[in-house]
């Protein structure tokens, strides 16, 4: 007798090749995606564990830290930098402050702090300002080193004088005593010797920088640096046979 096989019925299919409804699945990708958003923006696993500071000289990095307020564990991806940024430009020392940040947990605050290129006497003190002529400091005496800046009640002729005294080489600065300005373009240095230089407007002022050190070593008790070009020497002792 011969066995007959029915092969019209279908074989069900192996256990391990079942699929999941296309409902399932979507709904498990949505549930990684709400996981994988609240790890990186909500939660304190990708959070501020380490905050560094650069470029900091008179300013401690606890205290710009401090003034940053960046919360430990805060979330990297909602950490709002611009708003850190303005915080430290509160600080009359910062003249910018750039905050970044980097995976996992390390904020960087990069600080250009202002630059002291001369002082005037004000109320209560001495003031000391930067090239932009911004006051950042207040000390007892003048500080040794900077020209003193005679100039007020014209913001452009105190922003001039500022600008050529930020233009000065260390090495001359030590050397210049007062910086005027009657006019935008007529400022004057007195050097430490009483003699005179003028050094005109702030144009060319990077042509006159490099002129001035050997200038002042020739003889003569006024120059004319105004015209970087055509300088100008009076004053000088006349030989005599």
């Amino acid at each position: 007798m011969t066995d007959v096989v029915d092969r019209s019925a279908p074989e069900p299919p192996p256990a391990a090749g079942r699929r999941l409804p296309r409902w399932a699945v979507l709904v498990a990708v949505a549930a990684v995606l709400v996981l994988l958003a609240w790890v990186i923006g909500f939660s304190s696993v990708l959070g501020v564990r380490s905050v560094q500071v650069r470029g900091a000289r008179s300013l401690s990095a606890a205290q710009v830290r401090q003034v940053a307020a960046i919360r430990s564990g805060a979330p990297l991806l909602r950490l709002d930098t611009a708003a850190i940024q303005r915080r430290l430009a509160t600080l009359p020392v910062v003249r910018s402050a750039r905050v970044t940040t980097s995976y996992p947990s390390t904020v960087t605050i990069r600080i250009l702090e202002r630059v002291a290129v001369g002082y005037r006497f004000a109320p209560g003190g001495v003031t000391v300002v930067d090239a932009d002529d911004v006051a950042f400091r207040t000390v007892k005496t003048p500080p040794k080193g900077l020209p003193r800046i005679d100039v007020s009640g014209s913001v452009d002729r105190m922003d001039a004088a500022a600008a050529v005294a930020g233009s000065l080489t260390t090495s001359v600065a030590r050397k210049v005593a007062l910086i005027t300005a009657p006019t935008t373009e007529s400022v004057t240095l007195t050097l430490s010797d009483g003699r005179t230089v003028l050094w005109g407007g702030t144009d060319h002022s990077a042509d006159k920088a490099k002129l001035l050190p050997a200038l002042i070593t020739q003889p003569g008790t006024y120059f004319d640096l105004s015209d970087p070009t055509s300088v100008i020497s009076r004053g000088a002792p006349s030989t005599g046979n």
